[in-house]
């Protein structure tokens, strides 16, 4: 029977250790780089309602990034509640700003204000200081009637397109 020292332990778990976060790290930069090439590879409106829904939002995730953001993603993996991503902005001399975000790949169907008014609901539940709703389609003119003087931006599919072009 052999027996390990406590020394020889100790080193076996640092290496396994060391072994699982350079693991972790490098799954991590796979994904980034396979973000990162999405948001070069899908510069058009049709490019872009044919990635799957979680690629979509990998993309988005990676556009806000760009755009400053620090982006959290959604750790929940199938129904999230209607959060796609949870994101924080640092402004200087302003308080830290959080927002969340629904991601919407649709080919052709409009978003409507049922999707505004339940992410209206979840900003309030989550604390949230804005509202991003993004689609690769459009919104109803409800939708834009109903954002008056809230703090809910809306991302029709042509305005992702000309962010993707200019932070991409």
């Amino acid at each position: 029977m052999t027996y390990f020292t406590n020394l020889q332990l100790e080193s076996l778990a640092l290496l396994i250790l060391f072994f699982l976060l350079f693991a972790y790290k490098a799954i991590m930069l796979w994904q980034q780089f396979k973000t990162k090439s999405l948001l070069k590879k899908n510069r058009t409106l049709k490019k872009l309602k044919r990635l799957s829904w979680d690629e979509f939002e990998r993309l988005c995730m990676e556009l806000f990034a760009n755009m400053g953001w620090e982006v959290l993603g959604n750790d929940k993996k199938g129904a999230d509640g209607g959060v796609d991503i949870w994101m924080h902005k640092n402004a200087l001399m302003q308080k830290k700003r959080s927002a969340i975000v629904q991601c919407k790949r649709y080919d052709d169907a409009l978003v409507t204000i049922k999707v505004i008014r339940e992410m209206y609901g979840l900003m309030f539940e989550h604390d949230a200081d804005e509202v991003y709703i993004i689609t690769t389609s459009r919104f109803t003119k409800e939708c834009y009637s109903f954002i008056n003087e809230k703090k809910i931006t809306l991302i029709d599919g042509e305005s992702l397109v000309g962010l993707i072009r200019k932070h991409g």
